[in-house]
């Protein structure tokens, strides 16, 4: 009964040598919990084996941590001992009572040996119930984490921008002629990307901005901004993406993304923007004056 006492001390020295992570909660009532069930004589006379088992599966738990592994399998490992000390104590209560019975009447004798066999037998079935759900949390924790590492493959692969609003992607001026609203076919390429992501995630919907720099008339520009928006909701409505799922708005020259005061930076404002809705299909207005 010293080793794990001894694993314990190794265990929080290892912490401060800068080791495994800063303690972790459960794991820390678990160590509680068996050092209670270890000092309990009913436990150590009644159910050595089982009490041992406990102690086996907090020390995979205790490596578990020591190996820096994240906090949910840490939690898987803890959770495992914890049920492996509750079936200690209940089979030494299992046991004791045998032990008792057997001095009382055949009858009596049988009748509670059955009746804390099926407390036993529930309490092994609530532990491997339990081990089966953490098991799925484990899963759809990892499937969650896989979906989120494609999502972020795809924008990349897009070259969107995560922004406030959401994800935004910019087509540029030179996809357009000047002063056009029909779109050249080295537009085809963001268009096509575009469409695969909408094909891939059709709870996401679309929202198109058509900008403007500020040469010419207000509403030259106006006019220009929604014909461009429309050109690009076109092209994804002949790729067959639903009409339902896209709203266009021309902006003119309101929203600038810098100066107009030179060529550059005019045409970095003569731009479509196409901001993608978040799962549930939802766009955030756009902030006055941002």
């Amino acid at each position: 009964m010293v080793r794990f006492p001894l694993l314990l001390l190794v265990a929080l020295l290892a912490v401060g040598c800068g080791g495994p992570p800063r303690d972790n909660p459960m794991l820390n009532d678990v160590r509680t919990l068996y050092l209670d069930a270890e000092a309990d004589s009913l436990v150590a006379q009644h159910a050595p084996v089982a009490l041992a088992e406990a102690r086996e599966a907090l020390d995979r738990a205790e490596a578990v941590w020591r190996e820096k592994e994240d906090a949910e399998v840490v939690d898987h490992h803890a959770y495992l001992a914890q049920q492996r000390v509750h079936i200690a104590r209940e089979t030494a209560r299992l046991n004791a009572a045998e032990r008792a019975v057997e001095a009382a009447s055949a009858e009596r004798q049988q009748v509670l040996i059955e009746a804390r066999a099926a407390e036993a037998r529930a309490a092994e079935a609530a532990a491997q119930e339990a081990q089966r759900r953490a098991e799925a949390e484990r899963q759809a924790a990892e499937a969650a984490l896989a979906q989120a590492r494609a999502l972020s493959e795809r924008v990349s692969e897009l070259e969107a921008e995560l922004t406030s609003r959401g994800l935004v992607l910019t087509l540029g001026d030179v996809l357009f002629d000047t002063g056009q609203a029909t779109l050249l076919p080295g537009a085809q390429r963001a268009i096509a990307g575009l469409v695969g992501f909408l094909n891939d995630y059709p709870e996401r919907n679309v929202l198109i901005e058509g900008h403007t720099d500020n040469v010419g008339s207000d509403a030259t520009n106006q006019v220009l901004s929604e014909r461009r928006a429309n050109a690009v909701r076109d092209a994804l409505v002949a790729s067959g993406i639903a009409p339902t799922r896209i709203r266009t708005v021309g902006l003119g020259e309101r929203y600038p993304v810098t100066g107009n005061d030179t060529p550059a930076g005019r045409q970095q404002n003569r731009r479509v923007e196409i901001i993608i809705s978040d799962p549930e299909g939802v766009i955030p207005e756009r902030a006055p004056g941002n």
